[in-house]
Parts: C-alpha cells; sequence; structure tokens
C-alpha cells in the first residue's frame, strides 16, 4: 500500500467512478466538446453496467483510505482467430488507465498495471495490445510493451 491507496477490482458499484475517470482521462487526452463526453458518459456508464456482471469487462480502482477513486484501468479480452505467436488467439485489452493529477507520479498507474497484468495470466492470457498516449509510454515501455502501430507484450 502506497499513501494508503489500495488496488480492488471494480463492482457494478463503482460504475459512476469508472465513467467519471474514463472522463478525465479523455479530457487529458484533448476531447474537450461537453456535449460528446456526456454522450459517451452516458453510454459508458450503460456499458458498465451490463458488462461488469456479464464479466466481458474487467476494471479496478486505485482508492484511498477515506474510500476516494482515485485511478482506474480496466481489460477486455478479445477473441482473434490463433496464430503462430498467439494459439489461442485471446487478447487482453487493456484501456483506461488514469490517475487523478494530485496523486500522479506516485506509482499508483504502475500498481494498477501490475495488477491487471497478474490476473491477465492467471487467465492464461499470453498476449496483451493497448494504445498507449505520450504521457502513458514509458510506463508501458518499462513493464515490457514494445513500440508499433499498438503497444504489446507477451508473458511467458
Amino acid at each position: 500500500m502506497v499513501d494508503g491507496v489500495t488496488i480492488r477490482q471494480a463492482t457494478v458499484a463503482d460504475v459512476r467512478d469508472l465513467v467519471r475517470l474514463r472522463r478525465m482521462m479523455f479530457e487529458a487526452m484533448g476531447f474537450d466538446d461537453p456535449v460528446q463526453l456526456n454522450a459517451s458518459d452516458a453510454t459508458t456508464a450503460a456499458y458498465f453496467a451490463e458488462a461488469i456482471p456479464a464479466e466481458t469487462f474487467h476494471g479496478w480502482l486505485a482508492v484511498t483510505p477515506t474510500g476516494a477513486a482515485i485511478g482506474s484501468g480496466g481489460v477486455v479480452i478479445d477473441r482473434h482467430p490463433p496464430g503462430p505467436g498467439n494459439l489461442s488467439g485471446r487478447v487482453g485489452y487493456i484501456m483506461s488507465l488514469v490517475t487523478v493529477p494530485g496523486y500522479r507520479r506516485r506509482g499508483i498507474a504502475r500498481r494498477i498495471m501490475q495488477t491487471m497484468l497478474r490476473w491477465l495470466e492467471e487467465q492464461g492470457i499470453q498476449c496483451m495490445a493497448l494504445h498507449a498516449t505520450e504521457m502513458g509510454r514509458p510506463l508501458y515501455r518499462d513493464l515490457g510493451f514494445l513500440d508499433s502501430n499498438e503497444m504489446k507484450m507477451r508473458l511467458e
């Protein structure tokens, strides 16, 4: 636990926090149209409300001792045709990694990523992909992701 912050798996009760943090991520990426952001919030809330209990979306939150959600990340397991480098065809797509600005540079995003990567490994997923912002690239590279048009990682 760093600064008393814990990482835990998200539940349907966390939809509001997941949506708020995802919006923060989009705003940090330069999306600033409130109409589009509000529409995205509404459809994202409906998606999470359905996908979390169906286990088609798996999310994690970084939570302070007071219960405030200050970071998040998520995973969807995609199914692709098998190939020589991925015989199962399953790909863990990592998304929505974000930390509230006042908590950045404390290792919280790294802890969320490590938690998601451990979970993916436990699920037998060997291939991971994500799309990275410039801010996120150093962390992803440090964790073993390789630059390409997508960033990918392979667990042995």
